[in-house]
């Protein structure tokens, strides 16, 4: 009986498996959506021990911030008293956003995030709440940043590992949608295209890798740096980190 279960427990495995990468394979955005908005595979990594605090924040972040206060105070601005907004899109449990409020733009009164994880943003609300941080986040896909900051203006707009997980239409919208609501900054964080350019889906993992370049030019932005980290720096993949400014008609 117990050699019977055992072989159920793994062929139901197996199946279950199979049927991930079929869909890996025929809609590797929908697969993507599935396993975060369940808070599953990658996902489950999310957790408040894991990710809070300074050494816990991936260096592509830190170098982001670096980047960011450093053309602040190339524009004269102060970058611990000039900045009063700042909304990311896939906040997860809203760590960068503690870590921005605490450590990097302290003077921002209002830090918004969404995203697609309802665990993450229930378990990084109740983190943040008993550490009275002005930080708040929303359950809410990526594509409905459109409709927020057509609404809302941030002085600074982060994205940091996400549009990965979607195509490019869709990433496209979402970059737009970025420098809409951006009036000073806008940073993002992506899987960098291999050396000799290629873009396109990674077949192993169905990650998506975008020319995020060129999509900050057809939202009317401008490159102020593009830092191209490798596996040793990043700890995965290679990456880019980018910081960019809305152009005068998206400001």
């Amino acid at each position: 009986m117990a050699v019977a279960g055992r072989y159920k427990i793994a062929f139901g495995l197996e199946f279950a498996m199979g049927l991930l990468h079929d869909l890996n394979r025929r809609d590797p955005v929908g697969l993507h959506r599935f396993l975060w908005s369940n808070h599953l595979a990658y996902a489950q990594t999310y957790e408040i021990q894991k990710r809070f605090g300074s050494a816990n924040i991936n260096p592509t972040r830190h170098i982001l911030f670096r980047n960011m206060t450093a053309h602040l105070r190339a524009r004269g601005l102060d970058p611990a008293r000039d900045v009063q907004s700042v909304f990311e899109v896939g906040c997860s449990m809203g760590y960068l956003l503690r870590h921005v409020e605490t450590e990097v733009f302290p003077s921002a009164t209002t830090l918004h995030g969404i995203d697609i994880d309802d665990y993450a943003i229930q378990t990084g609300s109740a983190h943040l709440s008993s550490l009275q941080s002005r930080v708040r986040l929303f359950a809410a896909d990526m594509e409905s940043a459109e409709d927020i900051l057509s609404r809302c203006k941030y002085n600074l707009v982060l994205c940091c590992g996400v549009l990965m997980y979607v195509n490019e239409a869709i990433a496209e919208k979402v970059v737009r949608a970025m420098f809409t609501g951006a009036d000073r900054l806008v940073g993002l964080i992506c899987l960098a295209p291999p050396r000799h350019g290629w873009c396109g889906v990674r077949e192993y993992d169905g990650a998506f890798i975008h020319d995020v370049d060129r999509m900050i030019r057809r939202a009317g932005g401008s490159v102020v740096s593009s830092d191209w980290v490798d596996t040793s720096v990043s700890g995965s993949s290679p990456s880019h980190v980018i910081l960019a400014e809305p152009g005068a008609t998206t400001r």
